[in-house]
C-alpha cells in the first residue's frame, strides 16, 4: 500500500483486500517528515484506511440525509429543531382525508356497482386509511420523532472518530443502505402513483385525441364520488379533474415513502448501534490497558448503550399502535385483493393495480417484521459479546463493572404490536396465513351467494 500527500495533505490512498481495490481520497492533517511512505503490514494498512475514512465525515454524522432531504421539500420536517410540526405538513394530512378517503367513503355508500367494484373500493379504504394513520402518527408524535432521530445522530457521531475498522464500516453501511432503501422505494411509490394515476389518465387522453370518442364511466384513481356533477361522465370536466388528482396523489405518495424509509431507517440504525456496541465491549477485554484508559472507554461504552436502549424504548412506543394497525389492515387488504383477483382475473388493469397493492402490503410488513428481528438478535448480542470476552482475566473492579454492564445488556428490546405480539419474521408468515384462511371464508361465502 503507498499513501501519498499532497501540499495540501490531500492522501490517497489504494487498498489491495482480498482481491478488491478500495480507494478513498480524503482530507487529514498528518505532521509526515516525508510525502511518500510505505506500509508493508496489514494492520497497519487497516489503520491507516480507519483514519482517513472517519477524517471524511465532518461535524455531526449524516443520517438518514436523504430521507430528511425529502420530509423537509414536502414540510414535514423543520430545518431546525424543537419546532412543531410544520403548517403546511398539516394542511397535506388533512387534504388526505378529503381527497381520497371521503369521496372512497360515498362512493361505497351511494354506489350501485357491481360486487367486484365494491370489494375493490373497500381495499382502497383500508389501503388508504392505514396510509393516512401512518401521517397522522407522523404528526401527532412529530416532536418525539424529532427528539429520537436527533439523539441517534448524536450517538453517532459520537462514535465517528473511532479508530476500529468494523465501526467504520458499519457507519459506511448505514449510509449507504439508507440513501439506497429512500431512493429505490420512492421509485416503487411513484411507479404505484402512476398506475393508478397517471398511465390511466394519459390513455384515456390520448383515445380521445385520435377517436374522438372514451368510454364511460371515465375512470379516477380511486373508486370514489367527488359529488361533480358530469366528472365521469364529461371529458372536460373530468380532465383537469384528473390532472389535478394525479399530482396530489404524487405528492402524497412522497409523504407516504418518506415517512416509511423515515422509520425504517431508524429502527435500523438502531440495531447498527448495538453492532457498535459488540465491538466496544469486545475492546473491553483488554487488561493492559492502564485503568484510567479502560474506565474512559467503559464509561462511553455506557453511555451509548444507555442512549441506544433509550432510543429502542422510544420506537417500541411510538410504533406499537402503528404496527398492531399495520398488521390488522394487511391481513384484510391481503384478503379483499386475492377476492378482486378471483372474481375479475381477466381484467388487466385491474390485475396490475392490485399486485402493485399486494406489493406495497407485503413490503412494508416485511420490512417491519424482518428489522423487529434484526433489532432483537443484535440488542442480544451485546450481552452475548460481554459474557464471551475475558472478563475473568481482569481485576475484580473491572468484573463488577462488567457484570453491571452484563445485567443492562439482557435487558429485552423489540417492537410490538400494541403489546399484543412481537414483531419479528415469524409474524409476517402469520399474516399470509390469517389473510387466506379469511380468504377461503370469503370465498366460500360468495360462492354461496351466486348460487
Amino acid at each position: 500500500m503507498v499513501v501519498q500527500c499532497n501540499e495540501n495533505c490531500m492522501i490517497v490512498v489504494v487498498l489491495n483486500d482480498q482481491n478488491s481495490l478500495i480507494g478513498k481520497r480524503i482530507n487529514k492533517n498528518f505532521q509526515q517528515r516525508d510525502n511518500h511512505l510505505q506500509f508493508g503490514s496489514s494492520r497497519t494498512v487497516s489503520l491507516i484506511s480507519i483514519v482517513m475514512a472517519s477524517s471524511n465525515r465532518k461535524g455531526q454524522f449524516p443520517l438518514i440525509e436523504l430521507t430528511i432531504r425529502w420530509l423537509r421539500r414536502i414540510r414535514f420536517w423543520n430545518d431546525t429543531p424543537g419546532k412543531p410540526f410544520p403548517t403546511i405538513g398539516s394542511i397535506i394530512v388533512v387534504s388526505y382525508l378529503l381527497i381520497w378517503l371521503i369521496p372512497s367513503w360515498l362512493f361505497t355508500m351511494t354506489s350501485q356497482a357491481s360486487v367486484t367494484s365494491l370489494i375493490k373500493a373497500a381495499n382502497e379504504q383500508i389501503v388508504f386509511c392505514s396510509i393516512f394513520f401512518k401521517m397522522c402518527v407522523f404528526a401527532l408524535k412529530f416532536r418525539r420523532w424529532e427528539s429520537l432521530f436527533y439523539d441517534l445522530q448524536r450517538a453517532y457521531s459520537s462514535v465517528m472518530d473511532d479508530m476500529n475498522l468494523d465501526i467504520q464500516r458499519i457507519l459506511g453501511h448505514v449510509e449507504k443502505s439508507a440513501y439506497h432503501l429512500t431512493k429505490w422505494y420512492g421509485y416503487g411509490i411513484n411507479f404505484n402513483c402512476c398506475v393508478y394515476g397517471s398511465l390511466p389518465m394519459l390513455f384515456v387522453a390520448i383515445k380521445y385525441a385520435a377517436t374522438g370518442s372514451y368510454d364511460v364511466p371515465l375512470s379516477t384513481p380511486i373508486e370514489s364520488n367527488y359529488l361533480i356533477p358530469g366528472y365521469r361522465t364529461n371529458f372536460w370536466i373530468w380532465f383537469p379533474l384528473d390532472i389535478a388528482l394525479s399530482f396530489l396523489l404524487s405528492l402524497h405518495g412522497v409523504a407516504l415513502f418518506s415517512i416509511e424509509c423515515f422509520s425504517w431507517n431508524l429502527v435500523h440504525a438502531t440495531s447498527c448501534l448495538f453492532r457498535v456496541l459488540q465491538i466496544q465491549a469486545n475492546e473491553l477485554s483488554n487488561q493492559n490497558e492502564r485503568n484510567d484508559e479502560w474506565a474512559d472507554k467503559f464509561s462511553r461504552f455506557v453511555n451509548l448503550h444507555d442512549l441506544v436502549l433509550r432510543s429502542a424504548g422510544t420506537l417500541e412506543e411510538i410504533l406499537r399502535t402503528q404496527m398492531l394497525f399495520i398488521y390488522a389492515s394487511t391481513v384484510f387488504e391481503l384478503c379483499l385483493v386475492m377476492t378482486v383477483l378471483s372474481l375479475a382475473f381477466k381484467d388487466l388493469y385491474l390485475l396490475i393495480t392490485m399486485f402493485c397493492v399486494i406489493g406495497h402490503c407485503l413490503f412494508q410488513t416485511f420490512s417491519f417484521s424482518y428489522l423487529g428481528t434484526e433489532l432483537i438478535e443484535e440488542s442480544e448480542s451485546v450481552a452475548d459479546s460481554i459474557f464471551h470476552s475475558t472478563w475473568y482475566i481482569q481485576n475484580v473492579n473491572r468484573q463488577k463493572d462488567l457484570c453491571f454492564a452484563l445485567m443492562r445488556a439482557k435487558k429485552p428490546v423489540s417492537l410490538t404490536a400494541g403489546k399484543f405480539f412481537v414483531v419479528k419474521r415469524e409474524s409476517f408468515t402469520q399474516v399470509i396465513k390469517q389473510a387466506y384462511t379469511i380468504f377461503t371464508l370469503m370465498s366460500q361465502f360468495l360462492d354461496d351467494t351466486v348460487n
